[in-house]
């Protein structure tokens, strides 16, 4: 068979074969598949074809790669009888894809594909990754949209929806106000050249309402039925009842923006300033932003401040940054009389990271470095500090570490992309030259800062307490302590019977760094020979931790007799080492001929 023969076998066979069909699409049986579907496989249908045999197979292809397992033709099968195959769930993914069935001759071997059926999968929600801009209204809405100003809209208010990332004709559109929802809007095809949609609210609606004075945003679904977050909401207030609405505006004392973090810990005092509508059991609600606060009833009534209410943190954290409207309403038997002019201010007490950050970790240039200790050895070297990854970290944000109040980083590090798509913990060099001029200490504090452009803002992490130690500060200093001493030893330097009669008193005198509470590890060992030989025995001894005393006078023990007589004849060689909380130090070593035998025999219990 030639290529063009089979060439056209193949396009008569694929015009025998129907598209595959998938009912719940939402174009006819192709196209758009809802979300609501893709947690269980997908059904798939097609007519079997005319001429059946049970040596065929049929298979679907996605996107030309096949599906599963080939399922064969069985005698019950017939001629037009609907056949189901079905889409895994871990294929539903975003995309565009052709849907096909191949028929396989297993006799022959000869594979026939269908034509495609095109099948979408949307699972991003309108306006993602940013937050839907607020609805916008005509500048009638800015202070208070009055009965008047409604009639000369023509009753009706109208909400634009401007376009967002993800715009398609089909979008489902639904308002809020409040709690409340309100009248919607659909993504028309006459919508997508001036990428805005119109929404109307009819004055019916709005004066159903009451006296409202709230958040006003809206929500996005498509026609896959992904749903939007909710838009950025503005404040509308609604006077269609005609209350007063020129009341003094609230104020804050002393008020320079931005209101930053700190002064919101503190807590804001607003002022309310008096009015003649004012009356006795009136009552006063104040709005910061969006967070309701009260009511509260005056208090001083017929002085100039008749109110003053103390705005917590978690209000101002609640109502979020940026300019915030306050202005409060005045009630008298539960229904609004009266709103006050808005103080317009601005807010940034958001931190850079809300929440707990992790303290640093810092470690030495040693591969055996413990953290937060910096030992004599690393104190000449560069270290390194460890930042935990916060989600909450951002492209563009500022760290600065702080070890003894100094700073480390110049400049400060700057968080990358490519740190927020690793999202792993943060390594930088801490460079020698800025942590020795610190010094050394027990408890140096180290923390680090994040800092963000627009936010006045510093998140601060908890101090970490590290262990820094240099070799001029170990006992001994660099070179460690002088050897110990054995005060008593005849004129040839030996540890005799006589001067060893009740063991022999060694001095250790005082060592450069020398502290109170250190503690000393004297060693003695004993060798056979005068000149090096084998070691016989050795003793240690550990000190209490040195008085005072002990530090200007030394430290003084004695080597027990018994140990001597063990040792008998030879040398002993001493020597300490000496714990303190600045570290560790090694004395030099100290040497002295021992001679216990009497009669040039060594006592009974040695000899062999």
């Amino acid at each position: 068979m030639n290529d063009s023969f089979a060439k056209n076998q193949t396009q008569a066979n694929e015009r025998l074969l129907q598209k595959p069909r998938v009912e719940s699409a939402l174009d006819q049986g192709e196209g758009l598949l809802p979300i609501d579907i893709l947690n269980a496989p997908v059904p798939v249908t097609f007519p079997l074809w005319a001429d059946p045999n049970t040596t065929e197979t049929y298979q679907l292809l996605w996107n030309d790669v096949p599906i599963g397992t080939p399922t064969p033709v069985t005698d019950d099968d017939k001629p037009g009888d609907e056949l189901r195959l079905d889409i895994p769930v871990d294929l539903l993914k975003e995309g565009t894809y052709q849907l096909k069935y191949q028929v396989r001759n297993t006799g022959n071997g000869v594979t026939t594909p269908s034509f495609f059926t095109p099948i979408e999968i949307d699972t991003t929600a309108p306006g993602h990754p940013t937050t839907l801009a607020p609805l916008d209204f005509p500048p009638e809405v800015k202070d208070g949209l009055t009965s008047e100003e409604l009639t000369q809209l023509g009753d009706v208010l109208l909400g634009t929806v401007h376009g967002y990332s993800g715009f398609a004709i089909g979008d489902r559109i639904r308002t809020f106000w409040g709690n409340t929802e309100g009248p919607g809007g659909k993504v028309e095809e006459d919508d997508m050249e001036p990428r805005e949609v119109l929404v109307e609210f009819p004055r019916a609606f709005l004066e159903s309402l009451g006296d409202f004075n709230g958040p006003v945003f809206y929500t996005v679904t498509d026609r896959a039925g992904n749903p939007s977050n909710n838009s950025t909401a503005i404040e509308v207030r609604l006077l269609l009842d005609e209350p007063v609405t020129d009341l003094p505006a609230p104020i804050i004392d002393g008020y320079i923006e931005p209101i930053d973090h700190e002064q919101a810990q503190a807590g804001i005092e607003v002022w309310i300033p008096t009015a003649d509508l004012v009356e006795s059991g009136d009552q006063l609600l104040l709005h910061w932003g969006s967070v309701p606060l009260g009511p509260f009833d005056p208090e001083t009534l017929g002085q100039p401040i008749i109110l003053r209410i103390d705005v917590d943190f978690a209000s101002v954290e609640a109502a979020g940054d940026g300019g915030i409207r306050l202005s409060y309403e005045l009630s008298r038997d539960g229904h609004v009389i009266g709103y006050s002019l808005p103080l317009d201010i601005l807010v940034r007490a958001r931190l850079p990271v809300p929440g707990d950050l992790a303290r640093p970790v810092i470690r030495g240039a040693s591969p055996e470095a413990l953290d937060n200790l910096i030992d004599e050895h690393d104190f000449e070297r560069d270290a390194s500090a460890s930042i935990a990854w916060n989600p909450a970290f951002t492209e563009g944000q500022t760290l600065q570490l702080y070890w003894g109040g100094q700073p480390m980083f110049e400049p400060p590090y700057r968080i990358s992309a490519s740190d927020v798509a690793a999202a792993r913990d943060l390594n930088r060099a801490v460079l020698n030259s800025r942590f020795r001029p610190v010094g050394t200490g027990t408890d140096i504090r180290s923390y680090y800062s994040v800092n963000q452009s627009g936010n006045p803002n510093t998140s601060r992490s908890p101090e970490q307490s590290l262990i820094v130690r240099s070799r001029d500060e170990l006992p001994g200093g660099p070179s460690g302590p002088e050897a110990p001493r054995f005060t008593e030893l005849n004129e040839h330097g030996a540890i005799n019977t006589v001067n060893g009669q009740d063991g022999a008193p060694v001095h250790i005198a005082p060592y450069v760094n020398i502290k109170q509470g250190d503690v000393i590890h004297f060693l003695y060992e004993g060798f056979d020979q005068l000149i090096g030989g084998n070691r016989k025995n050795q003793w240690p001894h550990t000190s209490a931790p040195l008085t005072e005393e002990q530090t200007r006078n030394g430290y003084d023990l004695r080597v027990p007799r018994a140990v001597l007589d063990s040792n008998c004849y030879g040398h002993a060689e001493a020597t300490y080492s000496v714990d303190s909380v600045t570290g560790s130090g090694r004395s030099k070593r100290q040497n002295a001929y021992v001679d216990m035998r009497t009669g040039g025999v060594c006592p009974p219990a040695l000899q062999p």
